[in-house]
């Protein structure tokens, strides 16, 4: 995509969401193909301990990581959307809180290894991988400027080279007798080989000239400017958290409040429905910033935004009417056989996944709209429901009834999400700049 001060090449917008998309779903399809060999090369490698010395030390990594970046990715992908020439403020800015937040995160992490794991390995290992609680933020930055822009083209590029060179040095370490220690160095290393590689894009086809647009809600001084994007991206930040803990809730209370079999029910339909996120997750990444420019043109806003959502409603509903009569043929044919009473289990997961991708496409709505603190609380409500509805159908029903929890809850949230009026009760979007 050709990209001119700083702005897209003037393509219609269907068009423009449909190339971004396919390039955005070629990233997520190739880097989880990659991932997985990755995942397979350790194992075979070092065995179930060594993987789980690998797991365990990024499983804390990556929390940390969302700390650091803090929901700023979200804010500046929407505002650049809007002003492209307040690039260079943003990055200065972010970069500001990246590394104090980052910074202070990484430290704590190199020094408190130790008590976090008495396991000697799991702790060298976190020391190792506590650099990308700082590097995987910044290269945050850059592929939200890449999403603003809607010029998605290095995405695919960065993602999967930076896989493919991490799985090819690893095996080659392996094959000079290499543990998961040095695995987990070239994880790091080739990281930030990634982030270098996003500066010198970023640096050779998207740097626009200096500029001082003052940003809403800031005030003169670094350091109050700095707090004044935390303050701004908080929402989006707590946003992050609220998604994580609906998403995790209802395997946590299946392993309180069922058996560890239809936990393993559960997580399998679960697989499904991941799988069948994968190219709505990349239409979402197009999207949000075209309706992000689109926020000031309401009839253009919400002509594209219906287009979408008939759009997700076809997919959705296509794959669920697919899915749920071979759901247990399914099952049998990935699992095993043992798996095949977890049909209706992958059954309401795939209707539940219909209404979480309208649910999906009506939070961007409000995103692009400055509705985020809106969106949280729909969320806040609806993980309270989640809570309720799972404390009553899981331990009657086990995993079909966390299944039909999830449906029953993201029916509910994108109700919520459907009613204008109630945006009223938050403030007004302005652009930045």
């Amino acid at each position: 995509m050709r990209v001119e001060s700083g702005r897209t090449d003037g393509s219609p917008l269907p068009g423009r969401l449909l190339r971004n998309t396919v390039i955005l779903a070629v990233s997520s399809v190739g880097g989880a193909a990659l991932s997985f060999v990755l995942s397979v090369l350790i194992g075979r490698a070092l065995g179930q301990d060594g993987l789980g010395v690998y797991a365990t030390a990024l499983a804390w990594v990556f929390p940390l990581s969302l700390v650091a970046e803090f929901g700023i990715g979200t804010l500046i992908t929407r505002d650049m959307a809007v002003n492209p020439a307040a690039a260079p403020v943003y990055l200065r800015l972010a970069a500001t809180s990246r590394l104090l937040l980052g910074g202070s995160l990484t430290l704590l992490l190199v020094l408190g290894a130790p008590l976090v794991s008495h396991n000697p390995a799991v702790a060298r290992g976190l020391q190792l991988s506590a650099p990308l609680v700082l590097i995987l933020p910044f290269f945050s930055l850059f592929s939200a400027v890449f999403r603003a822009r809607q010029a998605m083209w290095p995405i695919p590029w960065l993602n999967i080279g930076m896989l493919a060179a991490q799985v090819a040095l690893t095996a080659a370490v392996f094959a000079a007798g290499g543990d998961v220690q040095a695995a987990l160095a070239v994880n790091t290393l080739t990281s930030a080989g990634q982030l270098v590689a996003a500066w010198w894009v970023w640096r050779r086809w998207f740097a626009a000239h200096p500029s001082n647009n003052p940003l809403p809600g800031y005030r003169e001084g670094q350091m109050r400017q700095v707090y004044g994007l935390l303050r701004r991206a908080w929402p989006f930040a707590l946003a992050a958290v609220l998604a994580a803990v609906q998403l995790r809730l209802n395997a946590v209370l299946l392993e309180r409040l069922a058996t560890t079999g239809e936990a393993g029910y559960y997580a399998a339909a679960a697989r499904f429905a991941e799988a069948g996120r994968v190219i709505p997750n990349a239409l979402f990444g197009a999207l949000f910033p075209a309706l992000a420019a689109l926020a000031a043109d309401r009839y253009s806003l919400e002509r594209a935004f219906r287009r979408v959502m008939l759009g997700l409603a076809v997919f959705g509903l296509a794959l669920a009417l697919v899915v749920t009569p071979l759901a247990g043929a399914l099952l049998g044919l990935t699992y095993g056989e043992s798996f095949s009473p977890a049909a209706p289990v992958l059954a309401a997961a795939m209707w539940g996944l219909l209404f979480a991708l309208l649910r999906g496409g009506r939070t961007l709505y409000w995103y692009a709209r400055g509705g985020e603190q809106f969106t949280n609380a729909v969320t806040a409500a609806t993980l309270a429901l989640q809570l309720a509805l799972g404390l009553w159908l899981i331990p009657a029903h086990g995993a079909v009834g966390a299944a039909l929890v999830g449906l029953l809850t993201e029916a509910m949230a994108l109700l919520l999400l459907w009613r204008p009026k109630w945006f009223s009760t938050t403030r007004r979007y302005t652009p930045a700049g």
